[in-house]
């Protein structure tokens, strides 16, 4: 049977990625993209009027939801709510909502032999320490922000259906820009800290120095995921496509390096004298916050509530173990690429750019 793949999310960075891997494919499959506004084919990718808020029927037209459910042979689930700043409502609707969708469409079709659902290393919430791939926190812990606790409760939904669908889960680290060229597909909440660390808005900064921050690189993931889909795909299994202990950096070498390039690429910058940001414990933190609060100073308030919520990431300093996913990559031929090597290149095109993502 030939193969036809239904991916969500494939105008997002990482479903992007995702489809122009599977058109460059030598045994090429079908590739169809959902998506909520009418699109025509595109550089040979398909595109389908749907939406997940539509339960399993994803709100197709009846002739094309009954030619899909037939023809379906995988799926590659990328489609989610990525703000951090979300009521958590909204959060779950988007990404445990949809994705209970996509999981009632995959029931229905008869053909079906993988579904990838992705996910974030970053369902550990609070926890520290080690995260292996199996590990998968209960709440106790608590979360820094909506999108983790909705993409945690997003796993679980998609663990009770392992059993009767073939599931597998690939977690991403923070996607900062191509490792190659350090070109930025879209601005995240790393990029607009480092836009305020730029500015001399962010003079403190939450974590143990020494302490590794994992950031990951666009074209691995989504060359890790393509792979291990495509070519170890195991039901039931978890992976963590993400820098890993030996390819991160410790915080503190993170900032001298964001510092370095600043230098680098906007020599004058120096003259500023900005101060390097302070990394201070959490209460320390939370009291700098509070001050901010209490002080009423209108831009550096805006600039710290911009920034919390990925700076409060930093103040539970975990690392994930990739041991699983490095083994299943075994003859792939890909290199985790290590944040150091990359980060300056995707620092150039902040400032270059101006922290401004390209149009068209």
């Amino acid at each position: 049977m030939d193969r036809m793949v239904l991916v969500t999310g494939g105008t997002g960075v990482l479903g992007c990625e995702l489809v122009r891997r599977l058109v460059r494919d030598p045994d090429r499959p079908r590739v169809v993209v959902l998506s909520r506004v009418a699109r025509e084919p595109e550089n040979g990718v398909e595109f389908v009027r749907g939406d997940l808020r539509g339960g399993g029927g994803l709100s197709l037209a009846p002739t094309v939801h009954a030619e899909l459910s037939h023809g379906v042979t995988d799926i590659l689930h990328c489609a989610a709510a990525t703000q951090f700043t979300l009521p958590l409502e909204d959060a779950r609707a988007a990404n445990v909502g949809g994705t209970r969708s996509v999981l009632e469409f995959a029931a229905g079709c008869p053909s079906l032999r993988r579904v990838g659902c992705f996910s974030t290393v970053y369902v550990a919430g609070r926890r520290t320490g080690r995260i292996t791939e199996e590990d998968l926190e209960d709440g106790g812990a608590g979360f820094v922000n909506s999108y983790e606790q909705s993409k945690n409760e997003m796993e679980w939904e998609v663990r009770s259906r392992m059993d009767d669908l073939p599931l597998a889960v690939y977690r991403a680290s923070t996607l900062i820009g191509d490792s190659a060229t350090g070109a930025v597909p879209a601005f995240n909440a790393f990029h607009h800290a480092l836009r305020l660390l730029y500015q001399g808005l962010a003079p403190m900064i939450p974590g143990d120095p020494d302490h590794p921050v994992d950031l990951a690189a666009v074209d691995f993931v989504a060359g890790a995921a393509d792979w291990l889909f495509q070519n170890r795909f195991e039901p039931g299994r978890t992976y963590h496509l993400c820098s890993g202990p030996a390819a991160s950096c410790p915080l503190d070498e993170l900032i001298d390096a964001v510092v370095d390039a600043f230098h680098q690429f906007r020599p004058e910058w120096r003259r500023r004298s900005i101060e390097k940001p302070a990394i201070v414990n959490l209460p320390t933190y939370e009291l700098f916050v509070r001050t901010v609060e209490e002080a009423g100073n209108t831009i550096l308030l805006a600039a710290t509530r911009a920034v919390q919520s990925f700076a409060y990431q930093l103040a539970y300093p975990k690392t994930f173990d990739t041991t699983s996913t490095a083994a299943a990559l075994e003859g792939s031929g890909l290199r985790t690429p290590p944040v150091l090597e990359y980060l300056p290149a995707v620092v150039r095109t902040c400032i270059e750019t101006e922290w401004k993502a390209k149009s068209g």
